[in-house]
């Protein structure tokens, strides 16, 4: 006797059977109780998700009479897609008008031996539009004793017109536990054991289809061993080796290029393509993510014990942003390595960009501080914090200074010097190149006077348009308004005004500022010109 594929022998047969679509069953069990069934059905989905199985185990409910002696034979029959009242037609070999024509002259025929003549017709979508047009009228008002059960994996390929003559029921991934739940039965069955690895890997392979996962076991049990180790499968399946990518994320995690060179080598020796690695070294990141936000017992990871325990150490020796960049990462480089180039030497680069992420994330961090106040420099000059009048409290300027005195801080003043000037004016964005052609004349309570040096003449007019943004600076620092006052050694404090009032007019103006966003430029230098001047 020939083999039969686990996918034919482990076919579900009943409602109760039925994996992964469960509320579908039990809507049409009660359709059928109740006597409520309608004429045209649209099952809809991804391939091996259990269509096909649900339309027969459907039709047999539908044509079941205790009162035919044959009912047992009649019923296998009909599972097994051989019936005389069920006849089951393929889309892709019967898809022209003239079949249509044919389907629509038999359903005027009385069923043979049951209640209804049922018309199960498989990737329905592969139909031409003058046969989907033929069909119509007939699926509209079909015959009492005619059903049309329809199956697509594409279903937006189904005209409109078609669907809204039928009850659509969109049949829905199944879930990886509920197949290795399923896989776990027929190993049983078959009298193989496998270690919970393996099941939980063909679970994930399979992709949401029970036919792809039972298939990919079938292989598994093709070699004869009654025990299937994780090894084994990584080498009949040619998958990456697991302990290769959980050292590769242990030495990402611990920043070790060398040890993570070594890792991604061994997998890409065992012929595994650039791209496929990056794809498992995402998913090994994606279970640490989850296991760190979730816990490593969240339904969302799913895993063996151990594959749980591994992802569960990754997420602690990685923050949740580490783990986001990388995993994004892994996916860019991907589709590069995808569409050719220096595929070797990008993965290799990414790689050392992925054990690099902690130093370059607190560069930034050190960046991003370092531009927030003046306290983030290793000499921190500490401005005079404001507190309750009944609790004073006295804070020192820099040691630099010349005379260290005790400064009592106070809700409506705080003390400020020459170098904290220029320190916050350093520290400032779009203020630190300036800095260095700044003098501080004098201090006075609320106002401050700026020089501009000699070695800043040639932009002194983009300095003084700067003023207002000086002042919100310091007036933040100090607590309370500060006015700045600033001159040139080249033009006087009114044409300086007005320079500044002019250079105003200037980056407000829409020309300059879409010149701005083409060039990425900044306006230094405004120039009055005369008439006849362009």
């Amino acid at each position: 006797m020939s083999y039969t594929v686990l996918a034919r022998r482990y076919r579900s047969s009943t409602f109760e059977n039925i994996v992964g679509q469960e509320p579908i069953a039990k809507t049409l069990r009660s359709a059928i109780e109740s006597d409520r069934t309608a004429h045209a059905y649209l099952f809809s989905g991804t391939r091996g998700v259990g269509k096909t199985s649900m339309a027969r185990i459907f039709a047999r409910e539908l044509n079941r009479d205790d009162a035919l002696t044959e009912e047992t034979a009649i019923g296998n029959a009909i599972l097994r897609g051989d019936d005389l009242d069920v006849i089951e037609i393929d889309g892709a070999s019967n898809r022209g008008v003239q079949e249509a024509r044919d389907l629509i002259a038999a359903a005027g025929l009385a069923p043979t031996r049951c209640r209804y003549r049922i018309y199960i017709i498989d990737e329905v979508h592969m139909l031409t539009t003058p046969a989907f047009n033929a069909l119509l009228k007939t699926m509209e008002e079909p015959p009492s004793h005619v059903k049309f059960i329809l199956c697509t994996t594409e279903p937006h390929k189904v005209p409109a017109t078609i669907q809204s003559r039928c009850q659509r029921f969109d049949f829905r991934a199944i879930p990886s536990t509920k197949i290795a739940e399923h896989l776990s039965f027929v190993l049983k069955e078959e009298g193989v054991k496998a270690d919970p690895e393996v099941v939980a890997s063909v679970a994930r392979l399979g992709n949401g289809s029970m036919r792809d996962s039972l298939s990919i076991l079938d292989r598994l049990l093709a070699g004869g061993s009654t025990t299937i180790e994780a090894n084994e499968m990584e080498a009949l399946l040619g998958l990456p080796s697991q302990t290769a990518v959980t050292s590769m994320c242990a030495a990402i995690a611990s920043c070790d290029m060398g040890a993570a060179f070594t890792s991604a080598d061994s997998l890409i020796g065992s012929g595994v393509a650039l791209d496929r690695c990056l794809e498992v070294l995402s998913t090994a990141l994606r279970n640490g993510l989850i296991a760190r936000v979730c816990g490593s017992d969240s339904s969302l990871l799913e895993l063996s014990d151990e594959g749980k325990q591994e992802a569960s150490s990754l997420g602690q020796a990685l923050d949740e942003a580490s783990l986001t960049h990388m995993i994004a990462l892994c996916d860019a480089t991907a589709r590069e390595v995808r569409r050719g180039g220096s595929g070797r030497a990008l993965f290799d680069a990414t790689i050392a960009r992925l054990c690099l992420t902690g130093q370059l994330a607190e560069a930034g961090g050190v960046l991003a501080s370092s531009c927030s106040a003046s306290s983030t420099k290793k000499k921190r000059i500490v401005p005079a914090t404001l507190t309750p009048a009944k609790a004073p409290v006295i804070t020192q300027t820099s040691k630099n200074l010349k005379e260290e005195v005790p400064v009592v801080a106070t809700p409506s003043s705080s003390r400020i010097d020459e170098k904290i000037v220029l320190d916050t004016i350093t520290s400032t964005p779009g203020l630190k190149r300036i800095s260095n052609y700044l003098r501080v004349n004098k201090i006075e309570r609320g106002s401050i006077e700026i020089t501009i040096t000699d070695e800043g003449r040639e932009s002194s007019n983009y300095i003084l348009a700067q003023k207002t943004k000086i002042e919100e600076v310091l007036s933040k620092i100090s607590k309370h308004k500060i006015a700045v006052s600033m001159t040139s050694p080249v033009l006087s404090p009114r044409t300086s005004a007005q320079s500044s009032a002019s250079f105003e007019e200037v980056e407000g103006n829409e020309l300059v500022q879409i010149a701005r966003g083409l060039f990425d430029g900044t306006v230094v230098q405004v120039t009055n010109s005369t008439k006849g001047n362009t």
